[in-house]
């Protein structure tokens, strides 16, 4: 039987894909969406290079790949560029941010600033032909990389690299459902701001088409600005962004039927939301917080992401909070705050414990945790999904918004403005009711049970279109037909012309009957009386 399982496994490894993931050091939560697809790919045998263009140092230090059969790459960025990248840790004004009043300026703004954080290392990933001449050395039979920076795709485009599996680490990026001909009909997705569901007003309808539309084509804009450098670097070799995509054999979202909003969608689009999640027993609490969680009977976790921090929350934000753990003395509160703040411990009751870092997912995973305080990150709302933790969910900004109500809809959650966090009042009642009521903890302990008991897992899913991708390559067959049309044949605007052109010509016959009649008979009867 062992010699059998060796043998399987060195088959494996023989007849594995090779396959290249390009992951820019930028967001953390992307970083660790793509080190888990590096893992799930290396832990079925298949061999995986993990390319990492730094863009932030901050961030270079995170290890989000874990099987140490992936090669990890770093590809540094030369001085210019890190003098042009904003510091992540200085993200801090979106505690206060409000939606944009003009979400037309608002969308230019967004694809002007990520491109420019982008500008640097694009241009050398374009451009350092060492890099290149390793990359083709590799003979790669597929690559991925994410249509966020869209610059590892025009690299793979560029190199005439085979197979490429371009994914959003999102729920959905408009602008490449747009480009794929996948529908996104009115009506589906709350936008930032506004309300869903019975509760949405006209007022909220008519943000969700303005902020939605605005936030779909700040992507567009973004990948138009990127494919005009690469164009311009590789001396026109390389296509637009609209046909990498829709030539692309699959593209993969970070969304999951059974969680994310019901929406329409295509083949093409495979849903791989949760494939970052390992199974419960795989999470290792530490014994400080194996203790900490025993301190009292409630307990609840505070964390913002690795973005947004705690520790630049606006001061009268932080006495509101401080203000709410001092008001529920019989609950433990730990609350991830990333510096040392001698001041601010000062301030804080005896059953709040701070700390820099938490192991998330076994907290999340321990049955004395009773609440989830988050921003409503994708990762942190999937986690807090598949955990079936009752949370309070409070968007800072992106897609956090969609999120919240997102998860909120299945009956675990509850959406609470960043803006509210000084109401101490208002965040003690929150908390008080979902520890109070039973109903929280059985509705976001159902959800969880159909995500682990949903009938094909992630991690599978994943893998499974990975390997028929490096396998068959294009399949025009996925294809809408409908891409091909241009903007008149796509909304049949021609066929509507016909049909109104014949019912006006019908109308128009008719109008001429009746006149032609009324006249004949009119005729007649003048005629008749004055004989």
């Amino acid at each position: 039987m062992n010699v059998l399982l060796l043998f399987c496994t060195l088959f494996s490894f023989v007849y594995g894909y090779n396959y290249l993931i390009i992951s820019p050091v930028f967001g953390y939560s992307h970083m660790k969406f793509m080190g888990a697809i590096a893992d799930i790919l290396a832990d079925a045998g298949h061999n995986v290079t993990f390319l990492q263009p730094i863009l932030y140092d901050y961030y270079a230090h995170k290890k989000v790949v874990k099987n140490p059969r992936v090669e990890v790459v770093n590809l540094e960025m030369d001085e210019e560029g890190k003098e042009v990248a904003s510091d992540p840790s200085g993200f801090g004004f979106f505690w206060e941010s409000r939606p944009s009043k003009n979400p037309i300026t608002g969308m230019k703004i967004t694809a002007a600033v990520l491109y420019k954080e982008f500008e640097h290392i694009c241009r050398k990933m374009l451009t350092d032909k060492a890099l290149h001449n390793w990359i083709l050395s590799k003979k790669f039979d597929s690559h991925i990389s994410e249509a966020f920076d869209f610059c590892g795709l025009y690299l793979g485009d560029y190199l005439k690299l085979k197979s490429p599996i371009p994914l959003y680490s999102g729920v959905r990026c408009g602008a490449a459902s747009y480009a794929i001909g996948e529908p996104i009909p009115l009506n589906y997705l709350p936008s930032e701001g506004s309300k869903y569901g019975e509760d949405s007003t006209a007022i909220d309808r008519i943000k969700d088409v303005l902020g939605l539309t605005a936030y779909h084509f700040q992507f567009g804009l973004l990948f138009d600005k990127q494919y005009e450098q690469a164009y311009e670097l590789t001396g026109g070799n390389v296509r637009n962004w609209r046909e990498i995509l829709q030539k692309s054999t699959f593209f993969l979202t970070n969304s999951n039927p059974y969680l994310s909003f019901s929406t329409p969608t295509i083949s093409k689009v495979v849903q791989v939301g949760g494939c970052t999640i390992d199974p419960p027993k795989s999470t290792n609490l530490d014994d400080q917080f194996d203790k900490i969680l025993s301190l009292r009977n409630t307990t609840i976790l505070v964390s913002f992401g690795t973005v947004i921090q705690s520790s630049d929350m606006p001061a009268h934000f932080k006495a509101g909070l401080i203000e709410t753990f001092r008001k529920m003395p019989q609950t433990t509160f730990i609350w991830k705050y990333e510096e040392d703040d001698s001041e601010l411990k000062k301030q804080l009751p005896e059953n709040v414990i701070l700390s820099k870092w938490v192991t998330q997912p076994a907290l999340l995973a321990d049955d004395r945790l009773n609440v989830f305080v988050t921003h409503g990150g994708l990762g942190s709302t999937m986690e807090v999904g598949y955990a079936g933790v009752p949370s309070v969910m409070i968007p800072i900004f992106s897609d956090q918004g969609v999120n919240a109500e997102m998860l909120s809809r299945h009956g675990g959650a509850v959406v609470y403005s960043k803006f509210d966090l000084p109401d101490s009042e208002k965040l003690v009642k929150t908390l008080k009711t979902i520890l109070r009521s039973s109903e929280y903890k059985k509705n976001a302990q159902r959800l969880s049970d159909i995500l682990h008991h949903q009938p094909m897992k992630p991690k599978q899913i994943l893998l499974n279109h990975c390997e028929f991708a490096a396998r068959f390559g294009q399949v025009d067959s996925l294809e809408p037909h409908a891409n091909q049309y241009n903007f008149i044949k796509f909304y049949c605007l021609d066929s509507l012309a016909l049909v109104v052109f014949v019912l006006m010509f019908v109308v128009f016959l008719v109008f001429k009957l009746l006149f032609f009649v009324y006249h004949s008979c009119s005729g007649r009867y003048f005629k008749l009386k004055h004989e």
